[in-house]
């Protein structure tokens, strides 16, 4: 029987590598599936380490700020709050402020990341870059949101939706507590809200 020192003296330099290679990916791959798609956070500055390329206000000496973003592939305009670059590499970062609270919801307001999902799009067009994640900021809060694949969908089939009702000029209401609470139409115009939807 080969003892421990012997079989360890005839490994090559190569199976460590090998190994340790292996043993990267797994952990990175375990670090990428453990990560959340949508994380709640205290506020903080985020911002070291990245560079700003865009604001939705225009600012002297920068041409490119204020102006409105299109996007030819989605027939998409939108100005983005802020878009930020990592200092080292491409990656980039949409930021949208909120300027109310979210409180103790765990979830931002749906309209809120449809605005951001959208964004996304916009972006990937834009700079020809895919944002890999965004941020979403109210006055008590911010919120990590990565751009996922069903993030995408829910984008692509809302904006869908909104322009079979702009086309047709009907569309299919979702009266439900979750879309419509914090709707400004919810107990006022809306015909669609009933009195169960309004908050006590």
């Amino acid at each position: 029987m080969v003892g421990f020192e012997e079989w360890f003296s005839a490994l090559r330099w190569t199976d460590f590598l090998t190994v340790g290679i292996l043993l990267a990916v797994f952990l990175l791959l375990a670090f990428r599936l453990r990560r959340p798609a949508l994380m709640k956070m205290p506020l903080a500055d985020r911002t070291r380490g990245l560079v700003l390329i865009y604001a939705d206000q225009k600012q002297e000496g920068r041409a490119d700020f204020g102006k409105l973003l299109y996007s030819g592939k989605y027939d998409l305009r939108g100005k983005p709050d802020y878009v930020f670059r990592r200092r080292f590499g491409r990656a980039i970062i949409p930021v949208e402020i909120k300027s109310g609270r979210i409180g103790q919801e765990e979830v931002p307001h749906r309209g809120d990341l449809l605005q951001l999902y959208a964004y996304f799009l916009l972006l990937e067009d834009v700079f020809g870059r895919r944002p890999k994640y965004g941020w979403l900021e109210y006055q008590d809060s911010i919120f990590f949101v990565r751009n996922t694949s069903s993030a995408r969908r829910e984008a692509l089939g809302t904006m869908k939706e909104m322009r079979q009702m702009l086309a047709t000029g009907k569309g299919t209401p979702r009266a439900e507590f979750a879309v419509c609470r914090y709707c400004v139409c919810n107990g006022t115009v809306c015909p669609y809200a009933k009195n169960t939807l309004t908050e006590e």
